[in-house]
């Protein structure tokens, strides 16, 4: 059987039921059954708690108890989508796409880092000490796991990340640092009728301090601060109480993030309604994963391999967050987008590329080779 036939297979298995990030139960299922997969090959495994709120991560290492690893491999066994997805959209195929929930992102890398050891020469696989990370919730931030990758990045000396390769086919080089924020408005209601001047409208103090945090935007220097949900309010006829504001920020210099929170911390400590008080509160955050020179000693590679695989790297600059930017947190070059390329992430109409999916599998393997 063809090494795509197969591989197929194997991610028809992964794809086909629910393990949205807060689907702890299926999430654990998906870690358990790459868990078998890497059992397989001789590796070895250990299912990894993370805490009750997150589902297992899956730790898989060729040299058991290994102090330092060559390279680790990090894709997440989560998804965004809900309970149900698996049922009413199930895997499918339809000429060169592969549909249905998560095939691309995130479980399209995590099955292609399994295809490119398992055809590993068996020369490199024990020349190299070799770490695969599987975490359960990187589409909530990875607030549960971001530790534990970092704690295993520190003992690598290198990351490739299996987030899928771009419509275009393009590896990623660098990304955004994004930090969510929540601002919560406290202030009193009144019938909005009859005694309106007794109330401290929350609404309004929600919208003064939107426009102003608006203006923290800097989109020349990569900086934007988007103003995304916002909520107010009880009932139509009085005053509002309580607002809540979400904030999704992205930088592309860690840096500058701090920055951005110190002013929002600035705004929160204004008045903007009189009897109105803010409490802003961090919701989660990852680092930006700029492009270093150790990075473009590692894009180089990656240029060869996948020469050598069939087909030339073309990389991109990406707004989206993935844990590649914890790996270069933690002191060492990162590649992401190393999975199979295709597109409609956190959509009905995602899709992975077939064509993609043999090369993505050699360019790994020929990276692995060469390091």
């Amino acid at each position: 059987m063809a090494i795509v036939d197969e591989y197929l297979q194997d991610l028809r298995e992964i794809v086909s039921f629910d393990s949205g990030s807060r689907n702890t139960a299926g999430v654990t299922h998906a870690a358990e059954i790459m868990k078998r997969h890497y059992d397989s090959i001789g590796f070895a495994t250990e299912l990894v708690d993370l805490g009750p709120e997150a589902g297992k991560g899956l730790l898989a290492v060729n040299k058991p108890g290994a102090a330092h690893y060559d390279v680790i491999l990090n894709a997440h066994l989560d998804t965004v989508f809900p309970d149900g997805t698996a049922a009413a959209r199930p895997f499918s195929i339809d000429g060169n796409l592969v549909h249905g929930p998560g095939c691309m992102d995130c479980k399209g890398g995590v099955v292609a880092f399994y295809y490119a050891l398992k055809t590993l020469p068996k020369e490199t696989l024990d020349r190299l000490s070799i770490c695969v990370a599987c975490n359960p919730d990187e589409e909530t931030g990875s607030v549960h796991s971001s530790e534990w990758l970092m704690g295993l990045a520190r003992k690598a000396d290198r990351a490739l990340v299996g987030e899928p390769g771009r419509p275009g086919n393009e590896l990623i080089r660098s990304r955004k640092g994004i930090a969510g924020y929540v601002v919560e408005f406290t202030g009193k209601a009144s019938h909005a009728g009859n005694h309106p001047e007794l109330g401290c409208d929350a609404n309004v103090a929600l919208m003064r301090y939107a426009l102003e945090a608006s203006k923290l935007t800097d989109l020349p220097r990569g900086v934007s601060v988007s103003p995304t949900v916002m909520r107010g309010g009880s009932i139509r006829n009085a005053i509002s109480d309580h607002a809540e504001i979400y904030f999704d920020t992205r930088v592309r210099e860690d840096s500058q993030g701090d920055a951005i929170r110190s002013a929002l911390e600035g705004l929160a400590a204004r008045t903007w309604v009189p009897g109105v008080t803010q409490r802003l509160t961090l919701d989660h955050m990852r680092p930006a994963m700029p492009c270093t020179e150790k990075t473009r000693e590692l894009m180089a590679l990656l240029e060869k391999a996948a020469l050598e695989a069939g087909f030339e790297a073309k990389w991109e600059d990406a707004g989206g967050g993935s844990d590649a930017s914890f790996m270069a947190k933690a002191g060492i070059p990162a590649v992401d987008g190393c999975g199979p390329a295709g597109g409609g992430a956190h959509s009905p109409s995602e899709y992975l590329r077939i064509d993609t999916i043999e090369e993505r599998i050699a360019m790994i393997r020929n990276v692995l080779a060469m390091i």
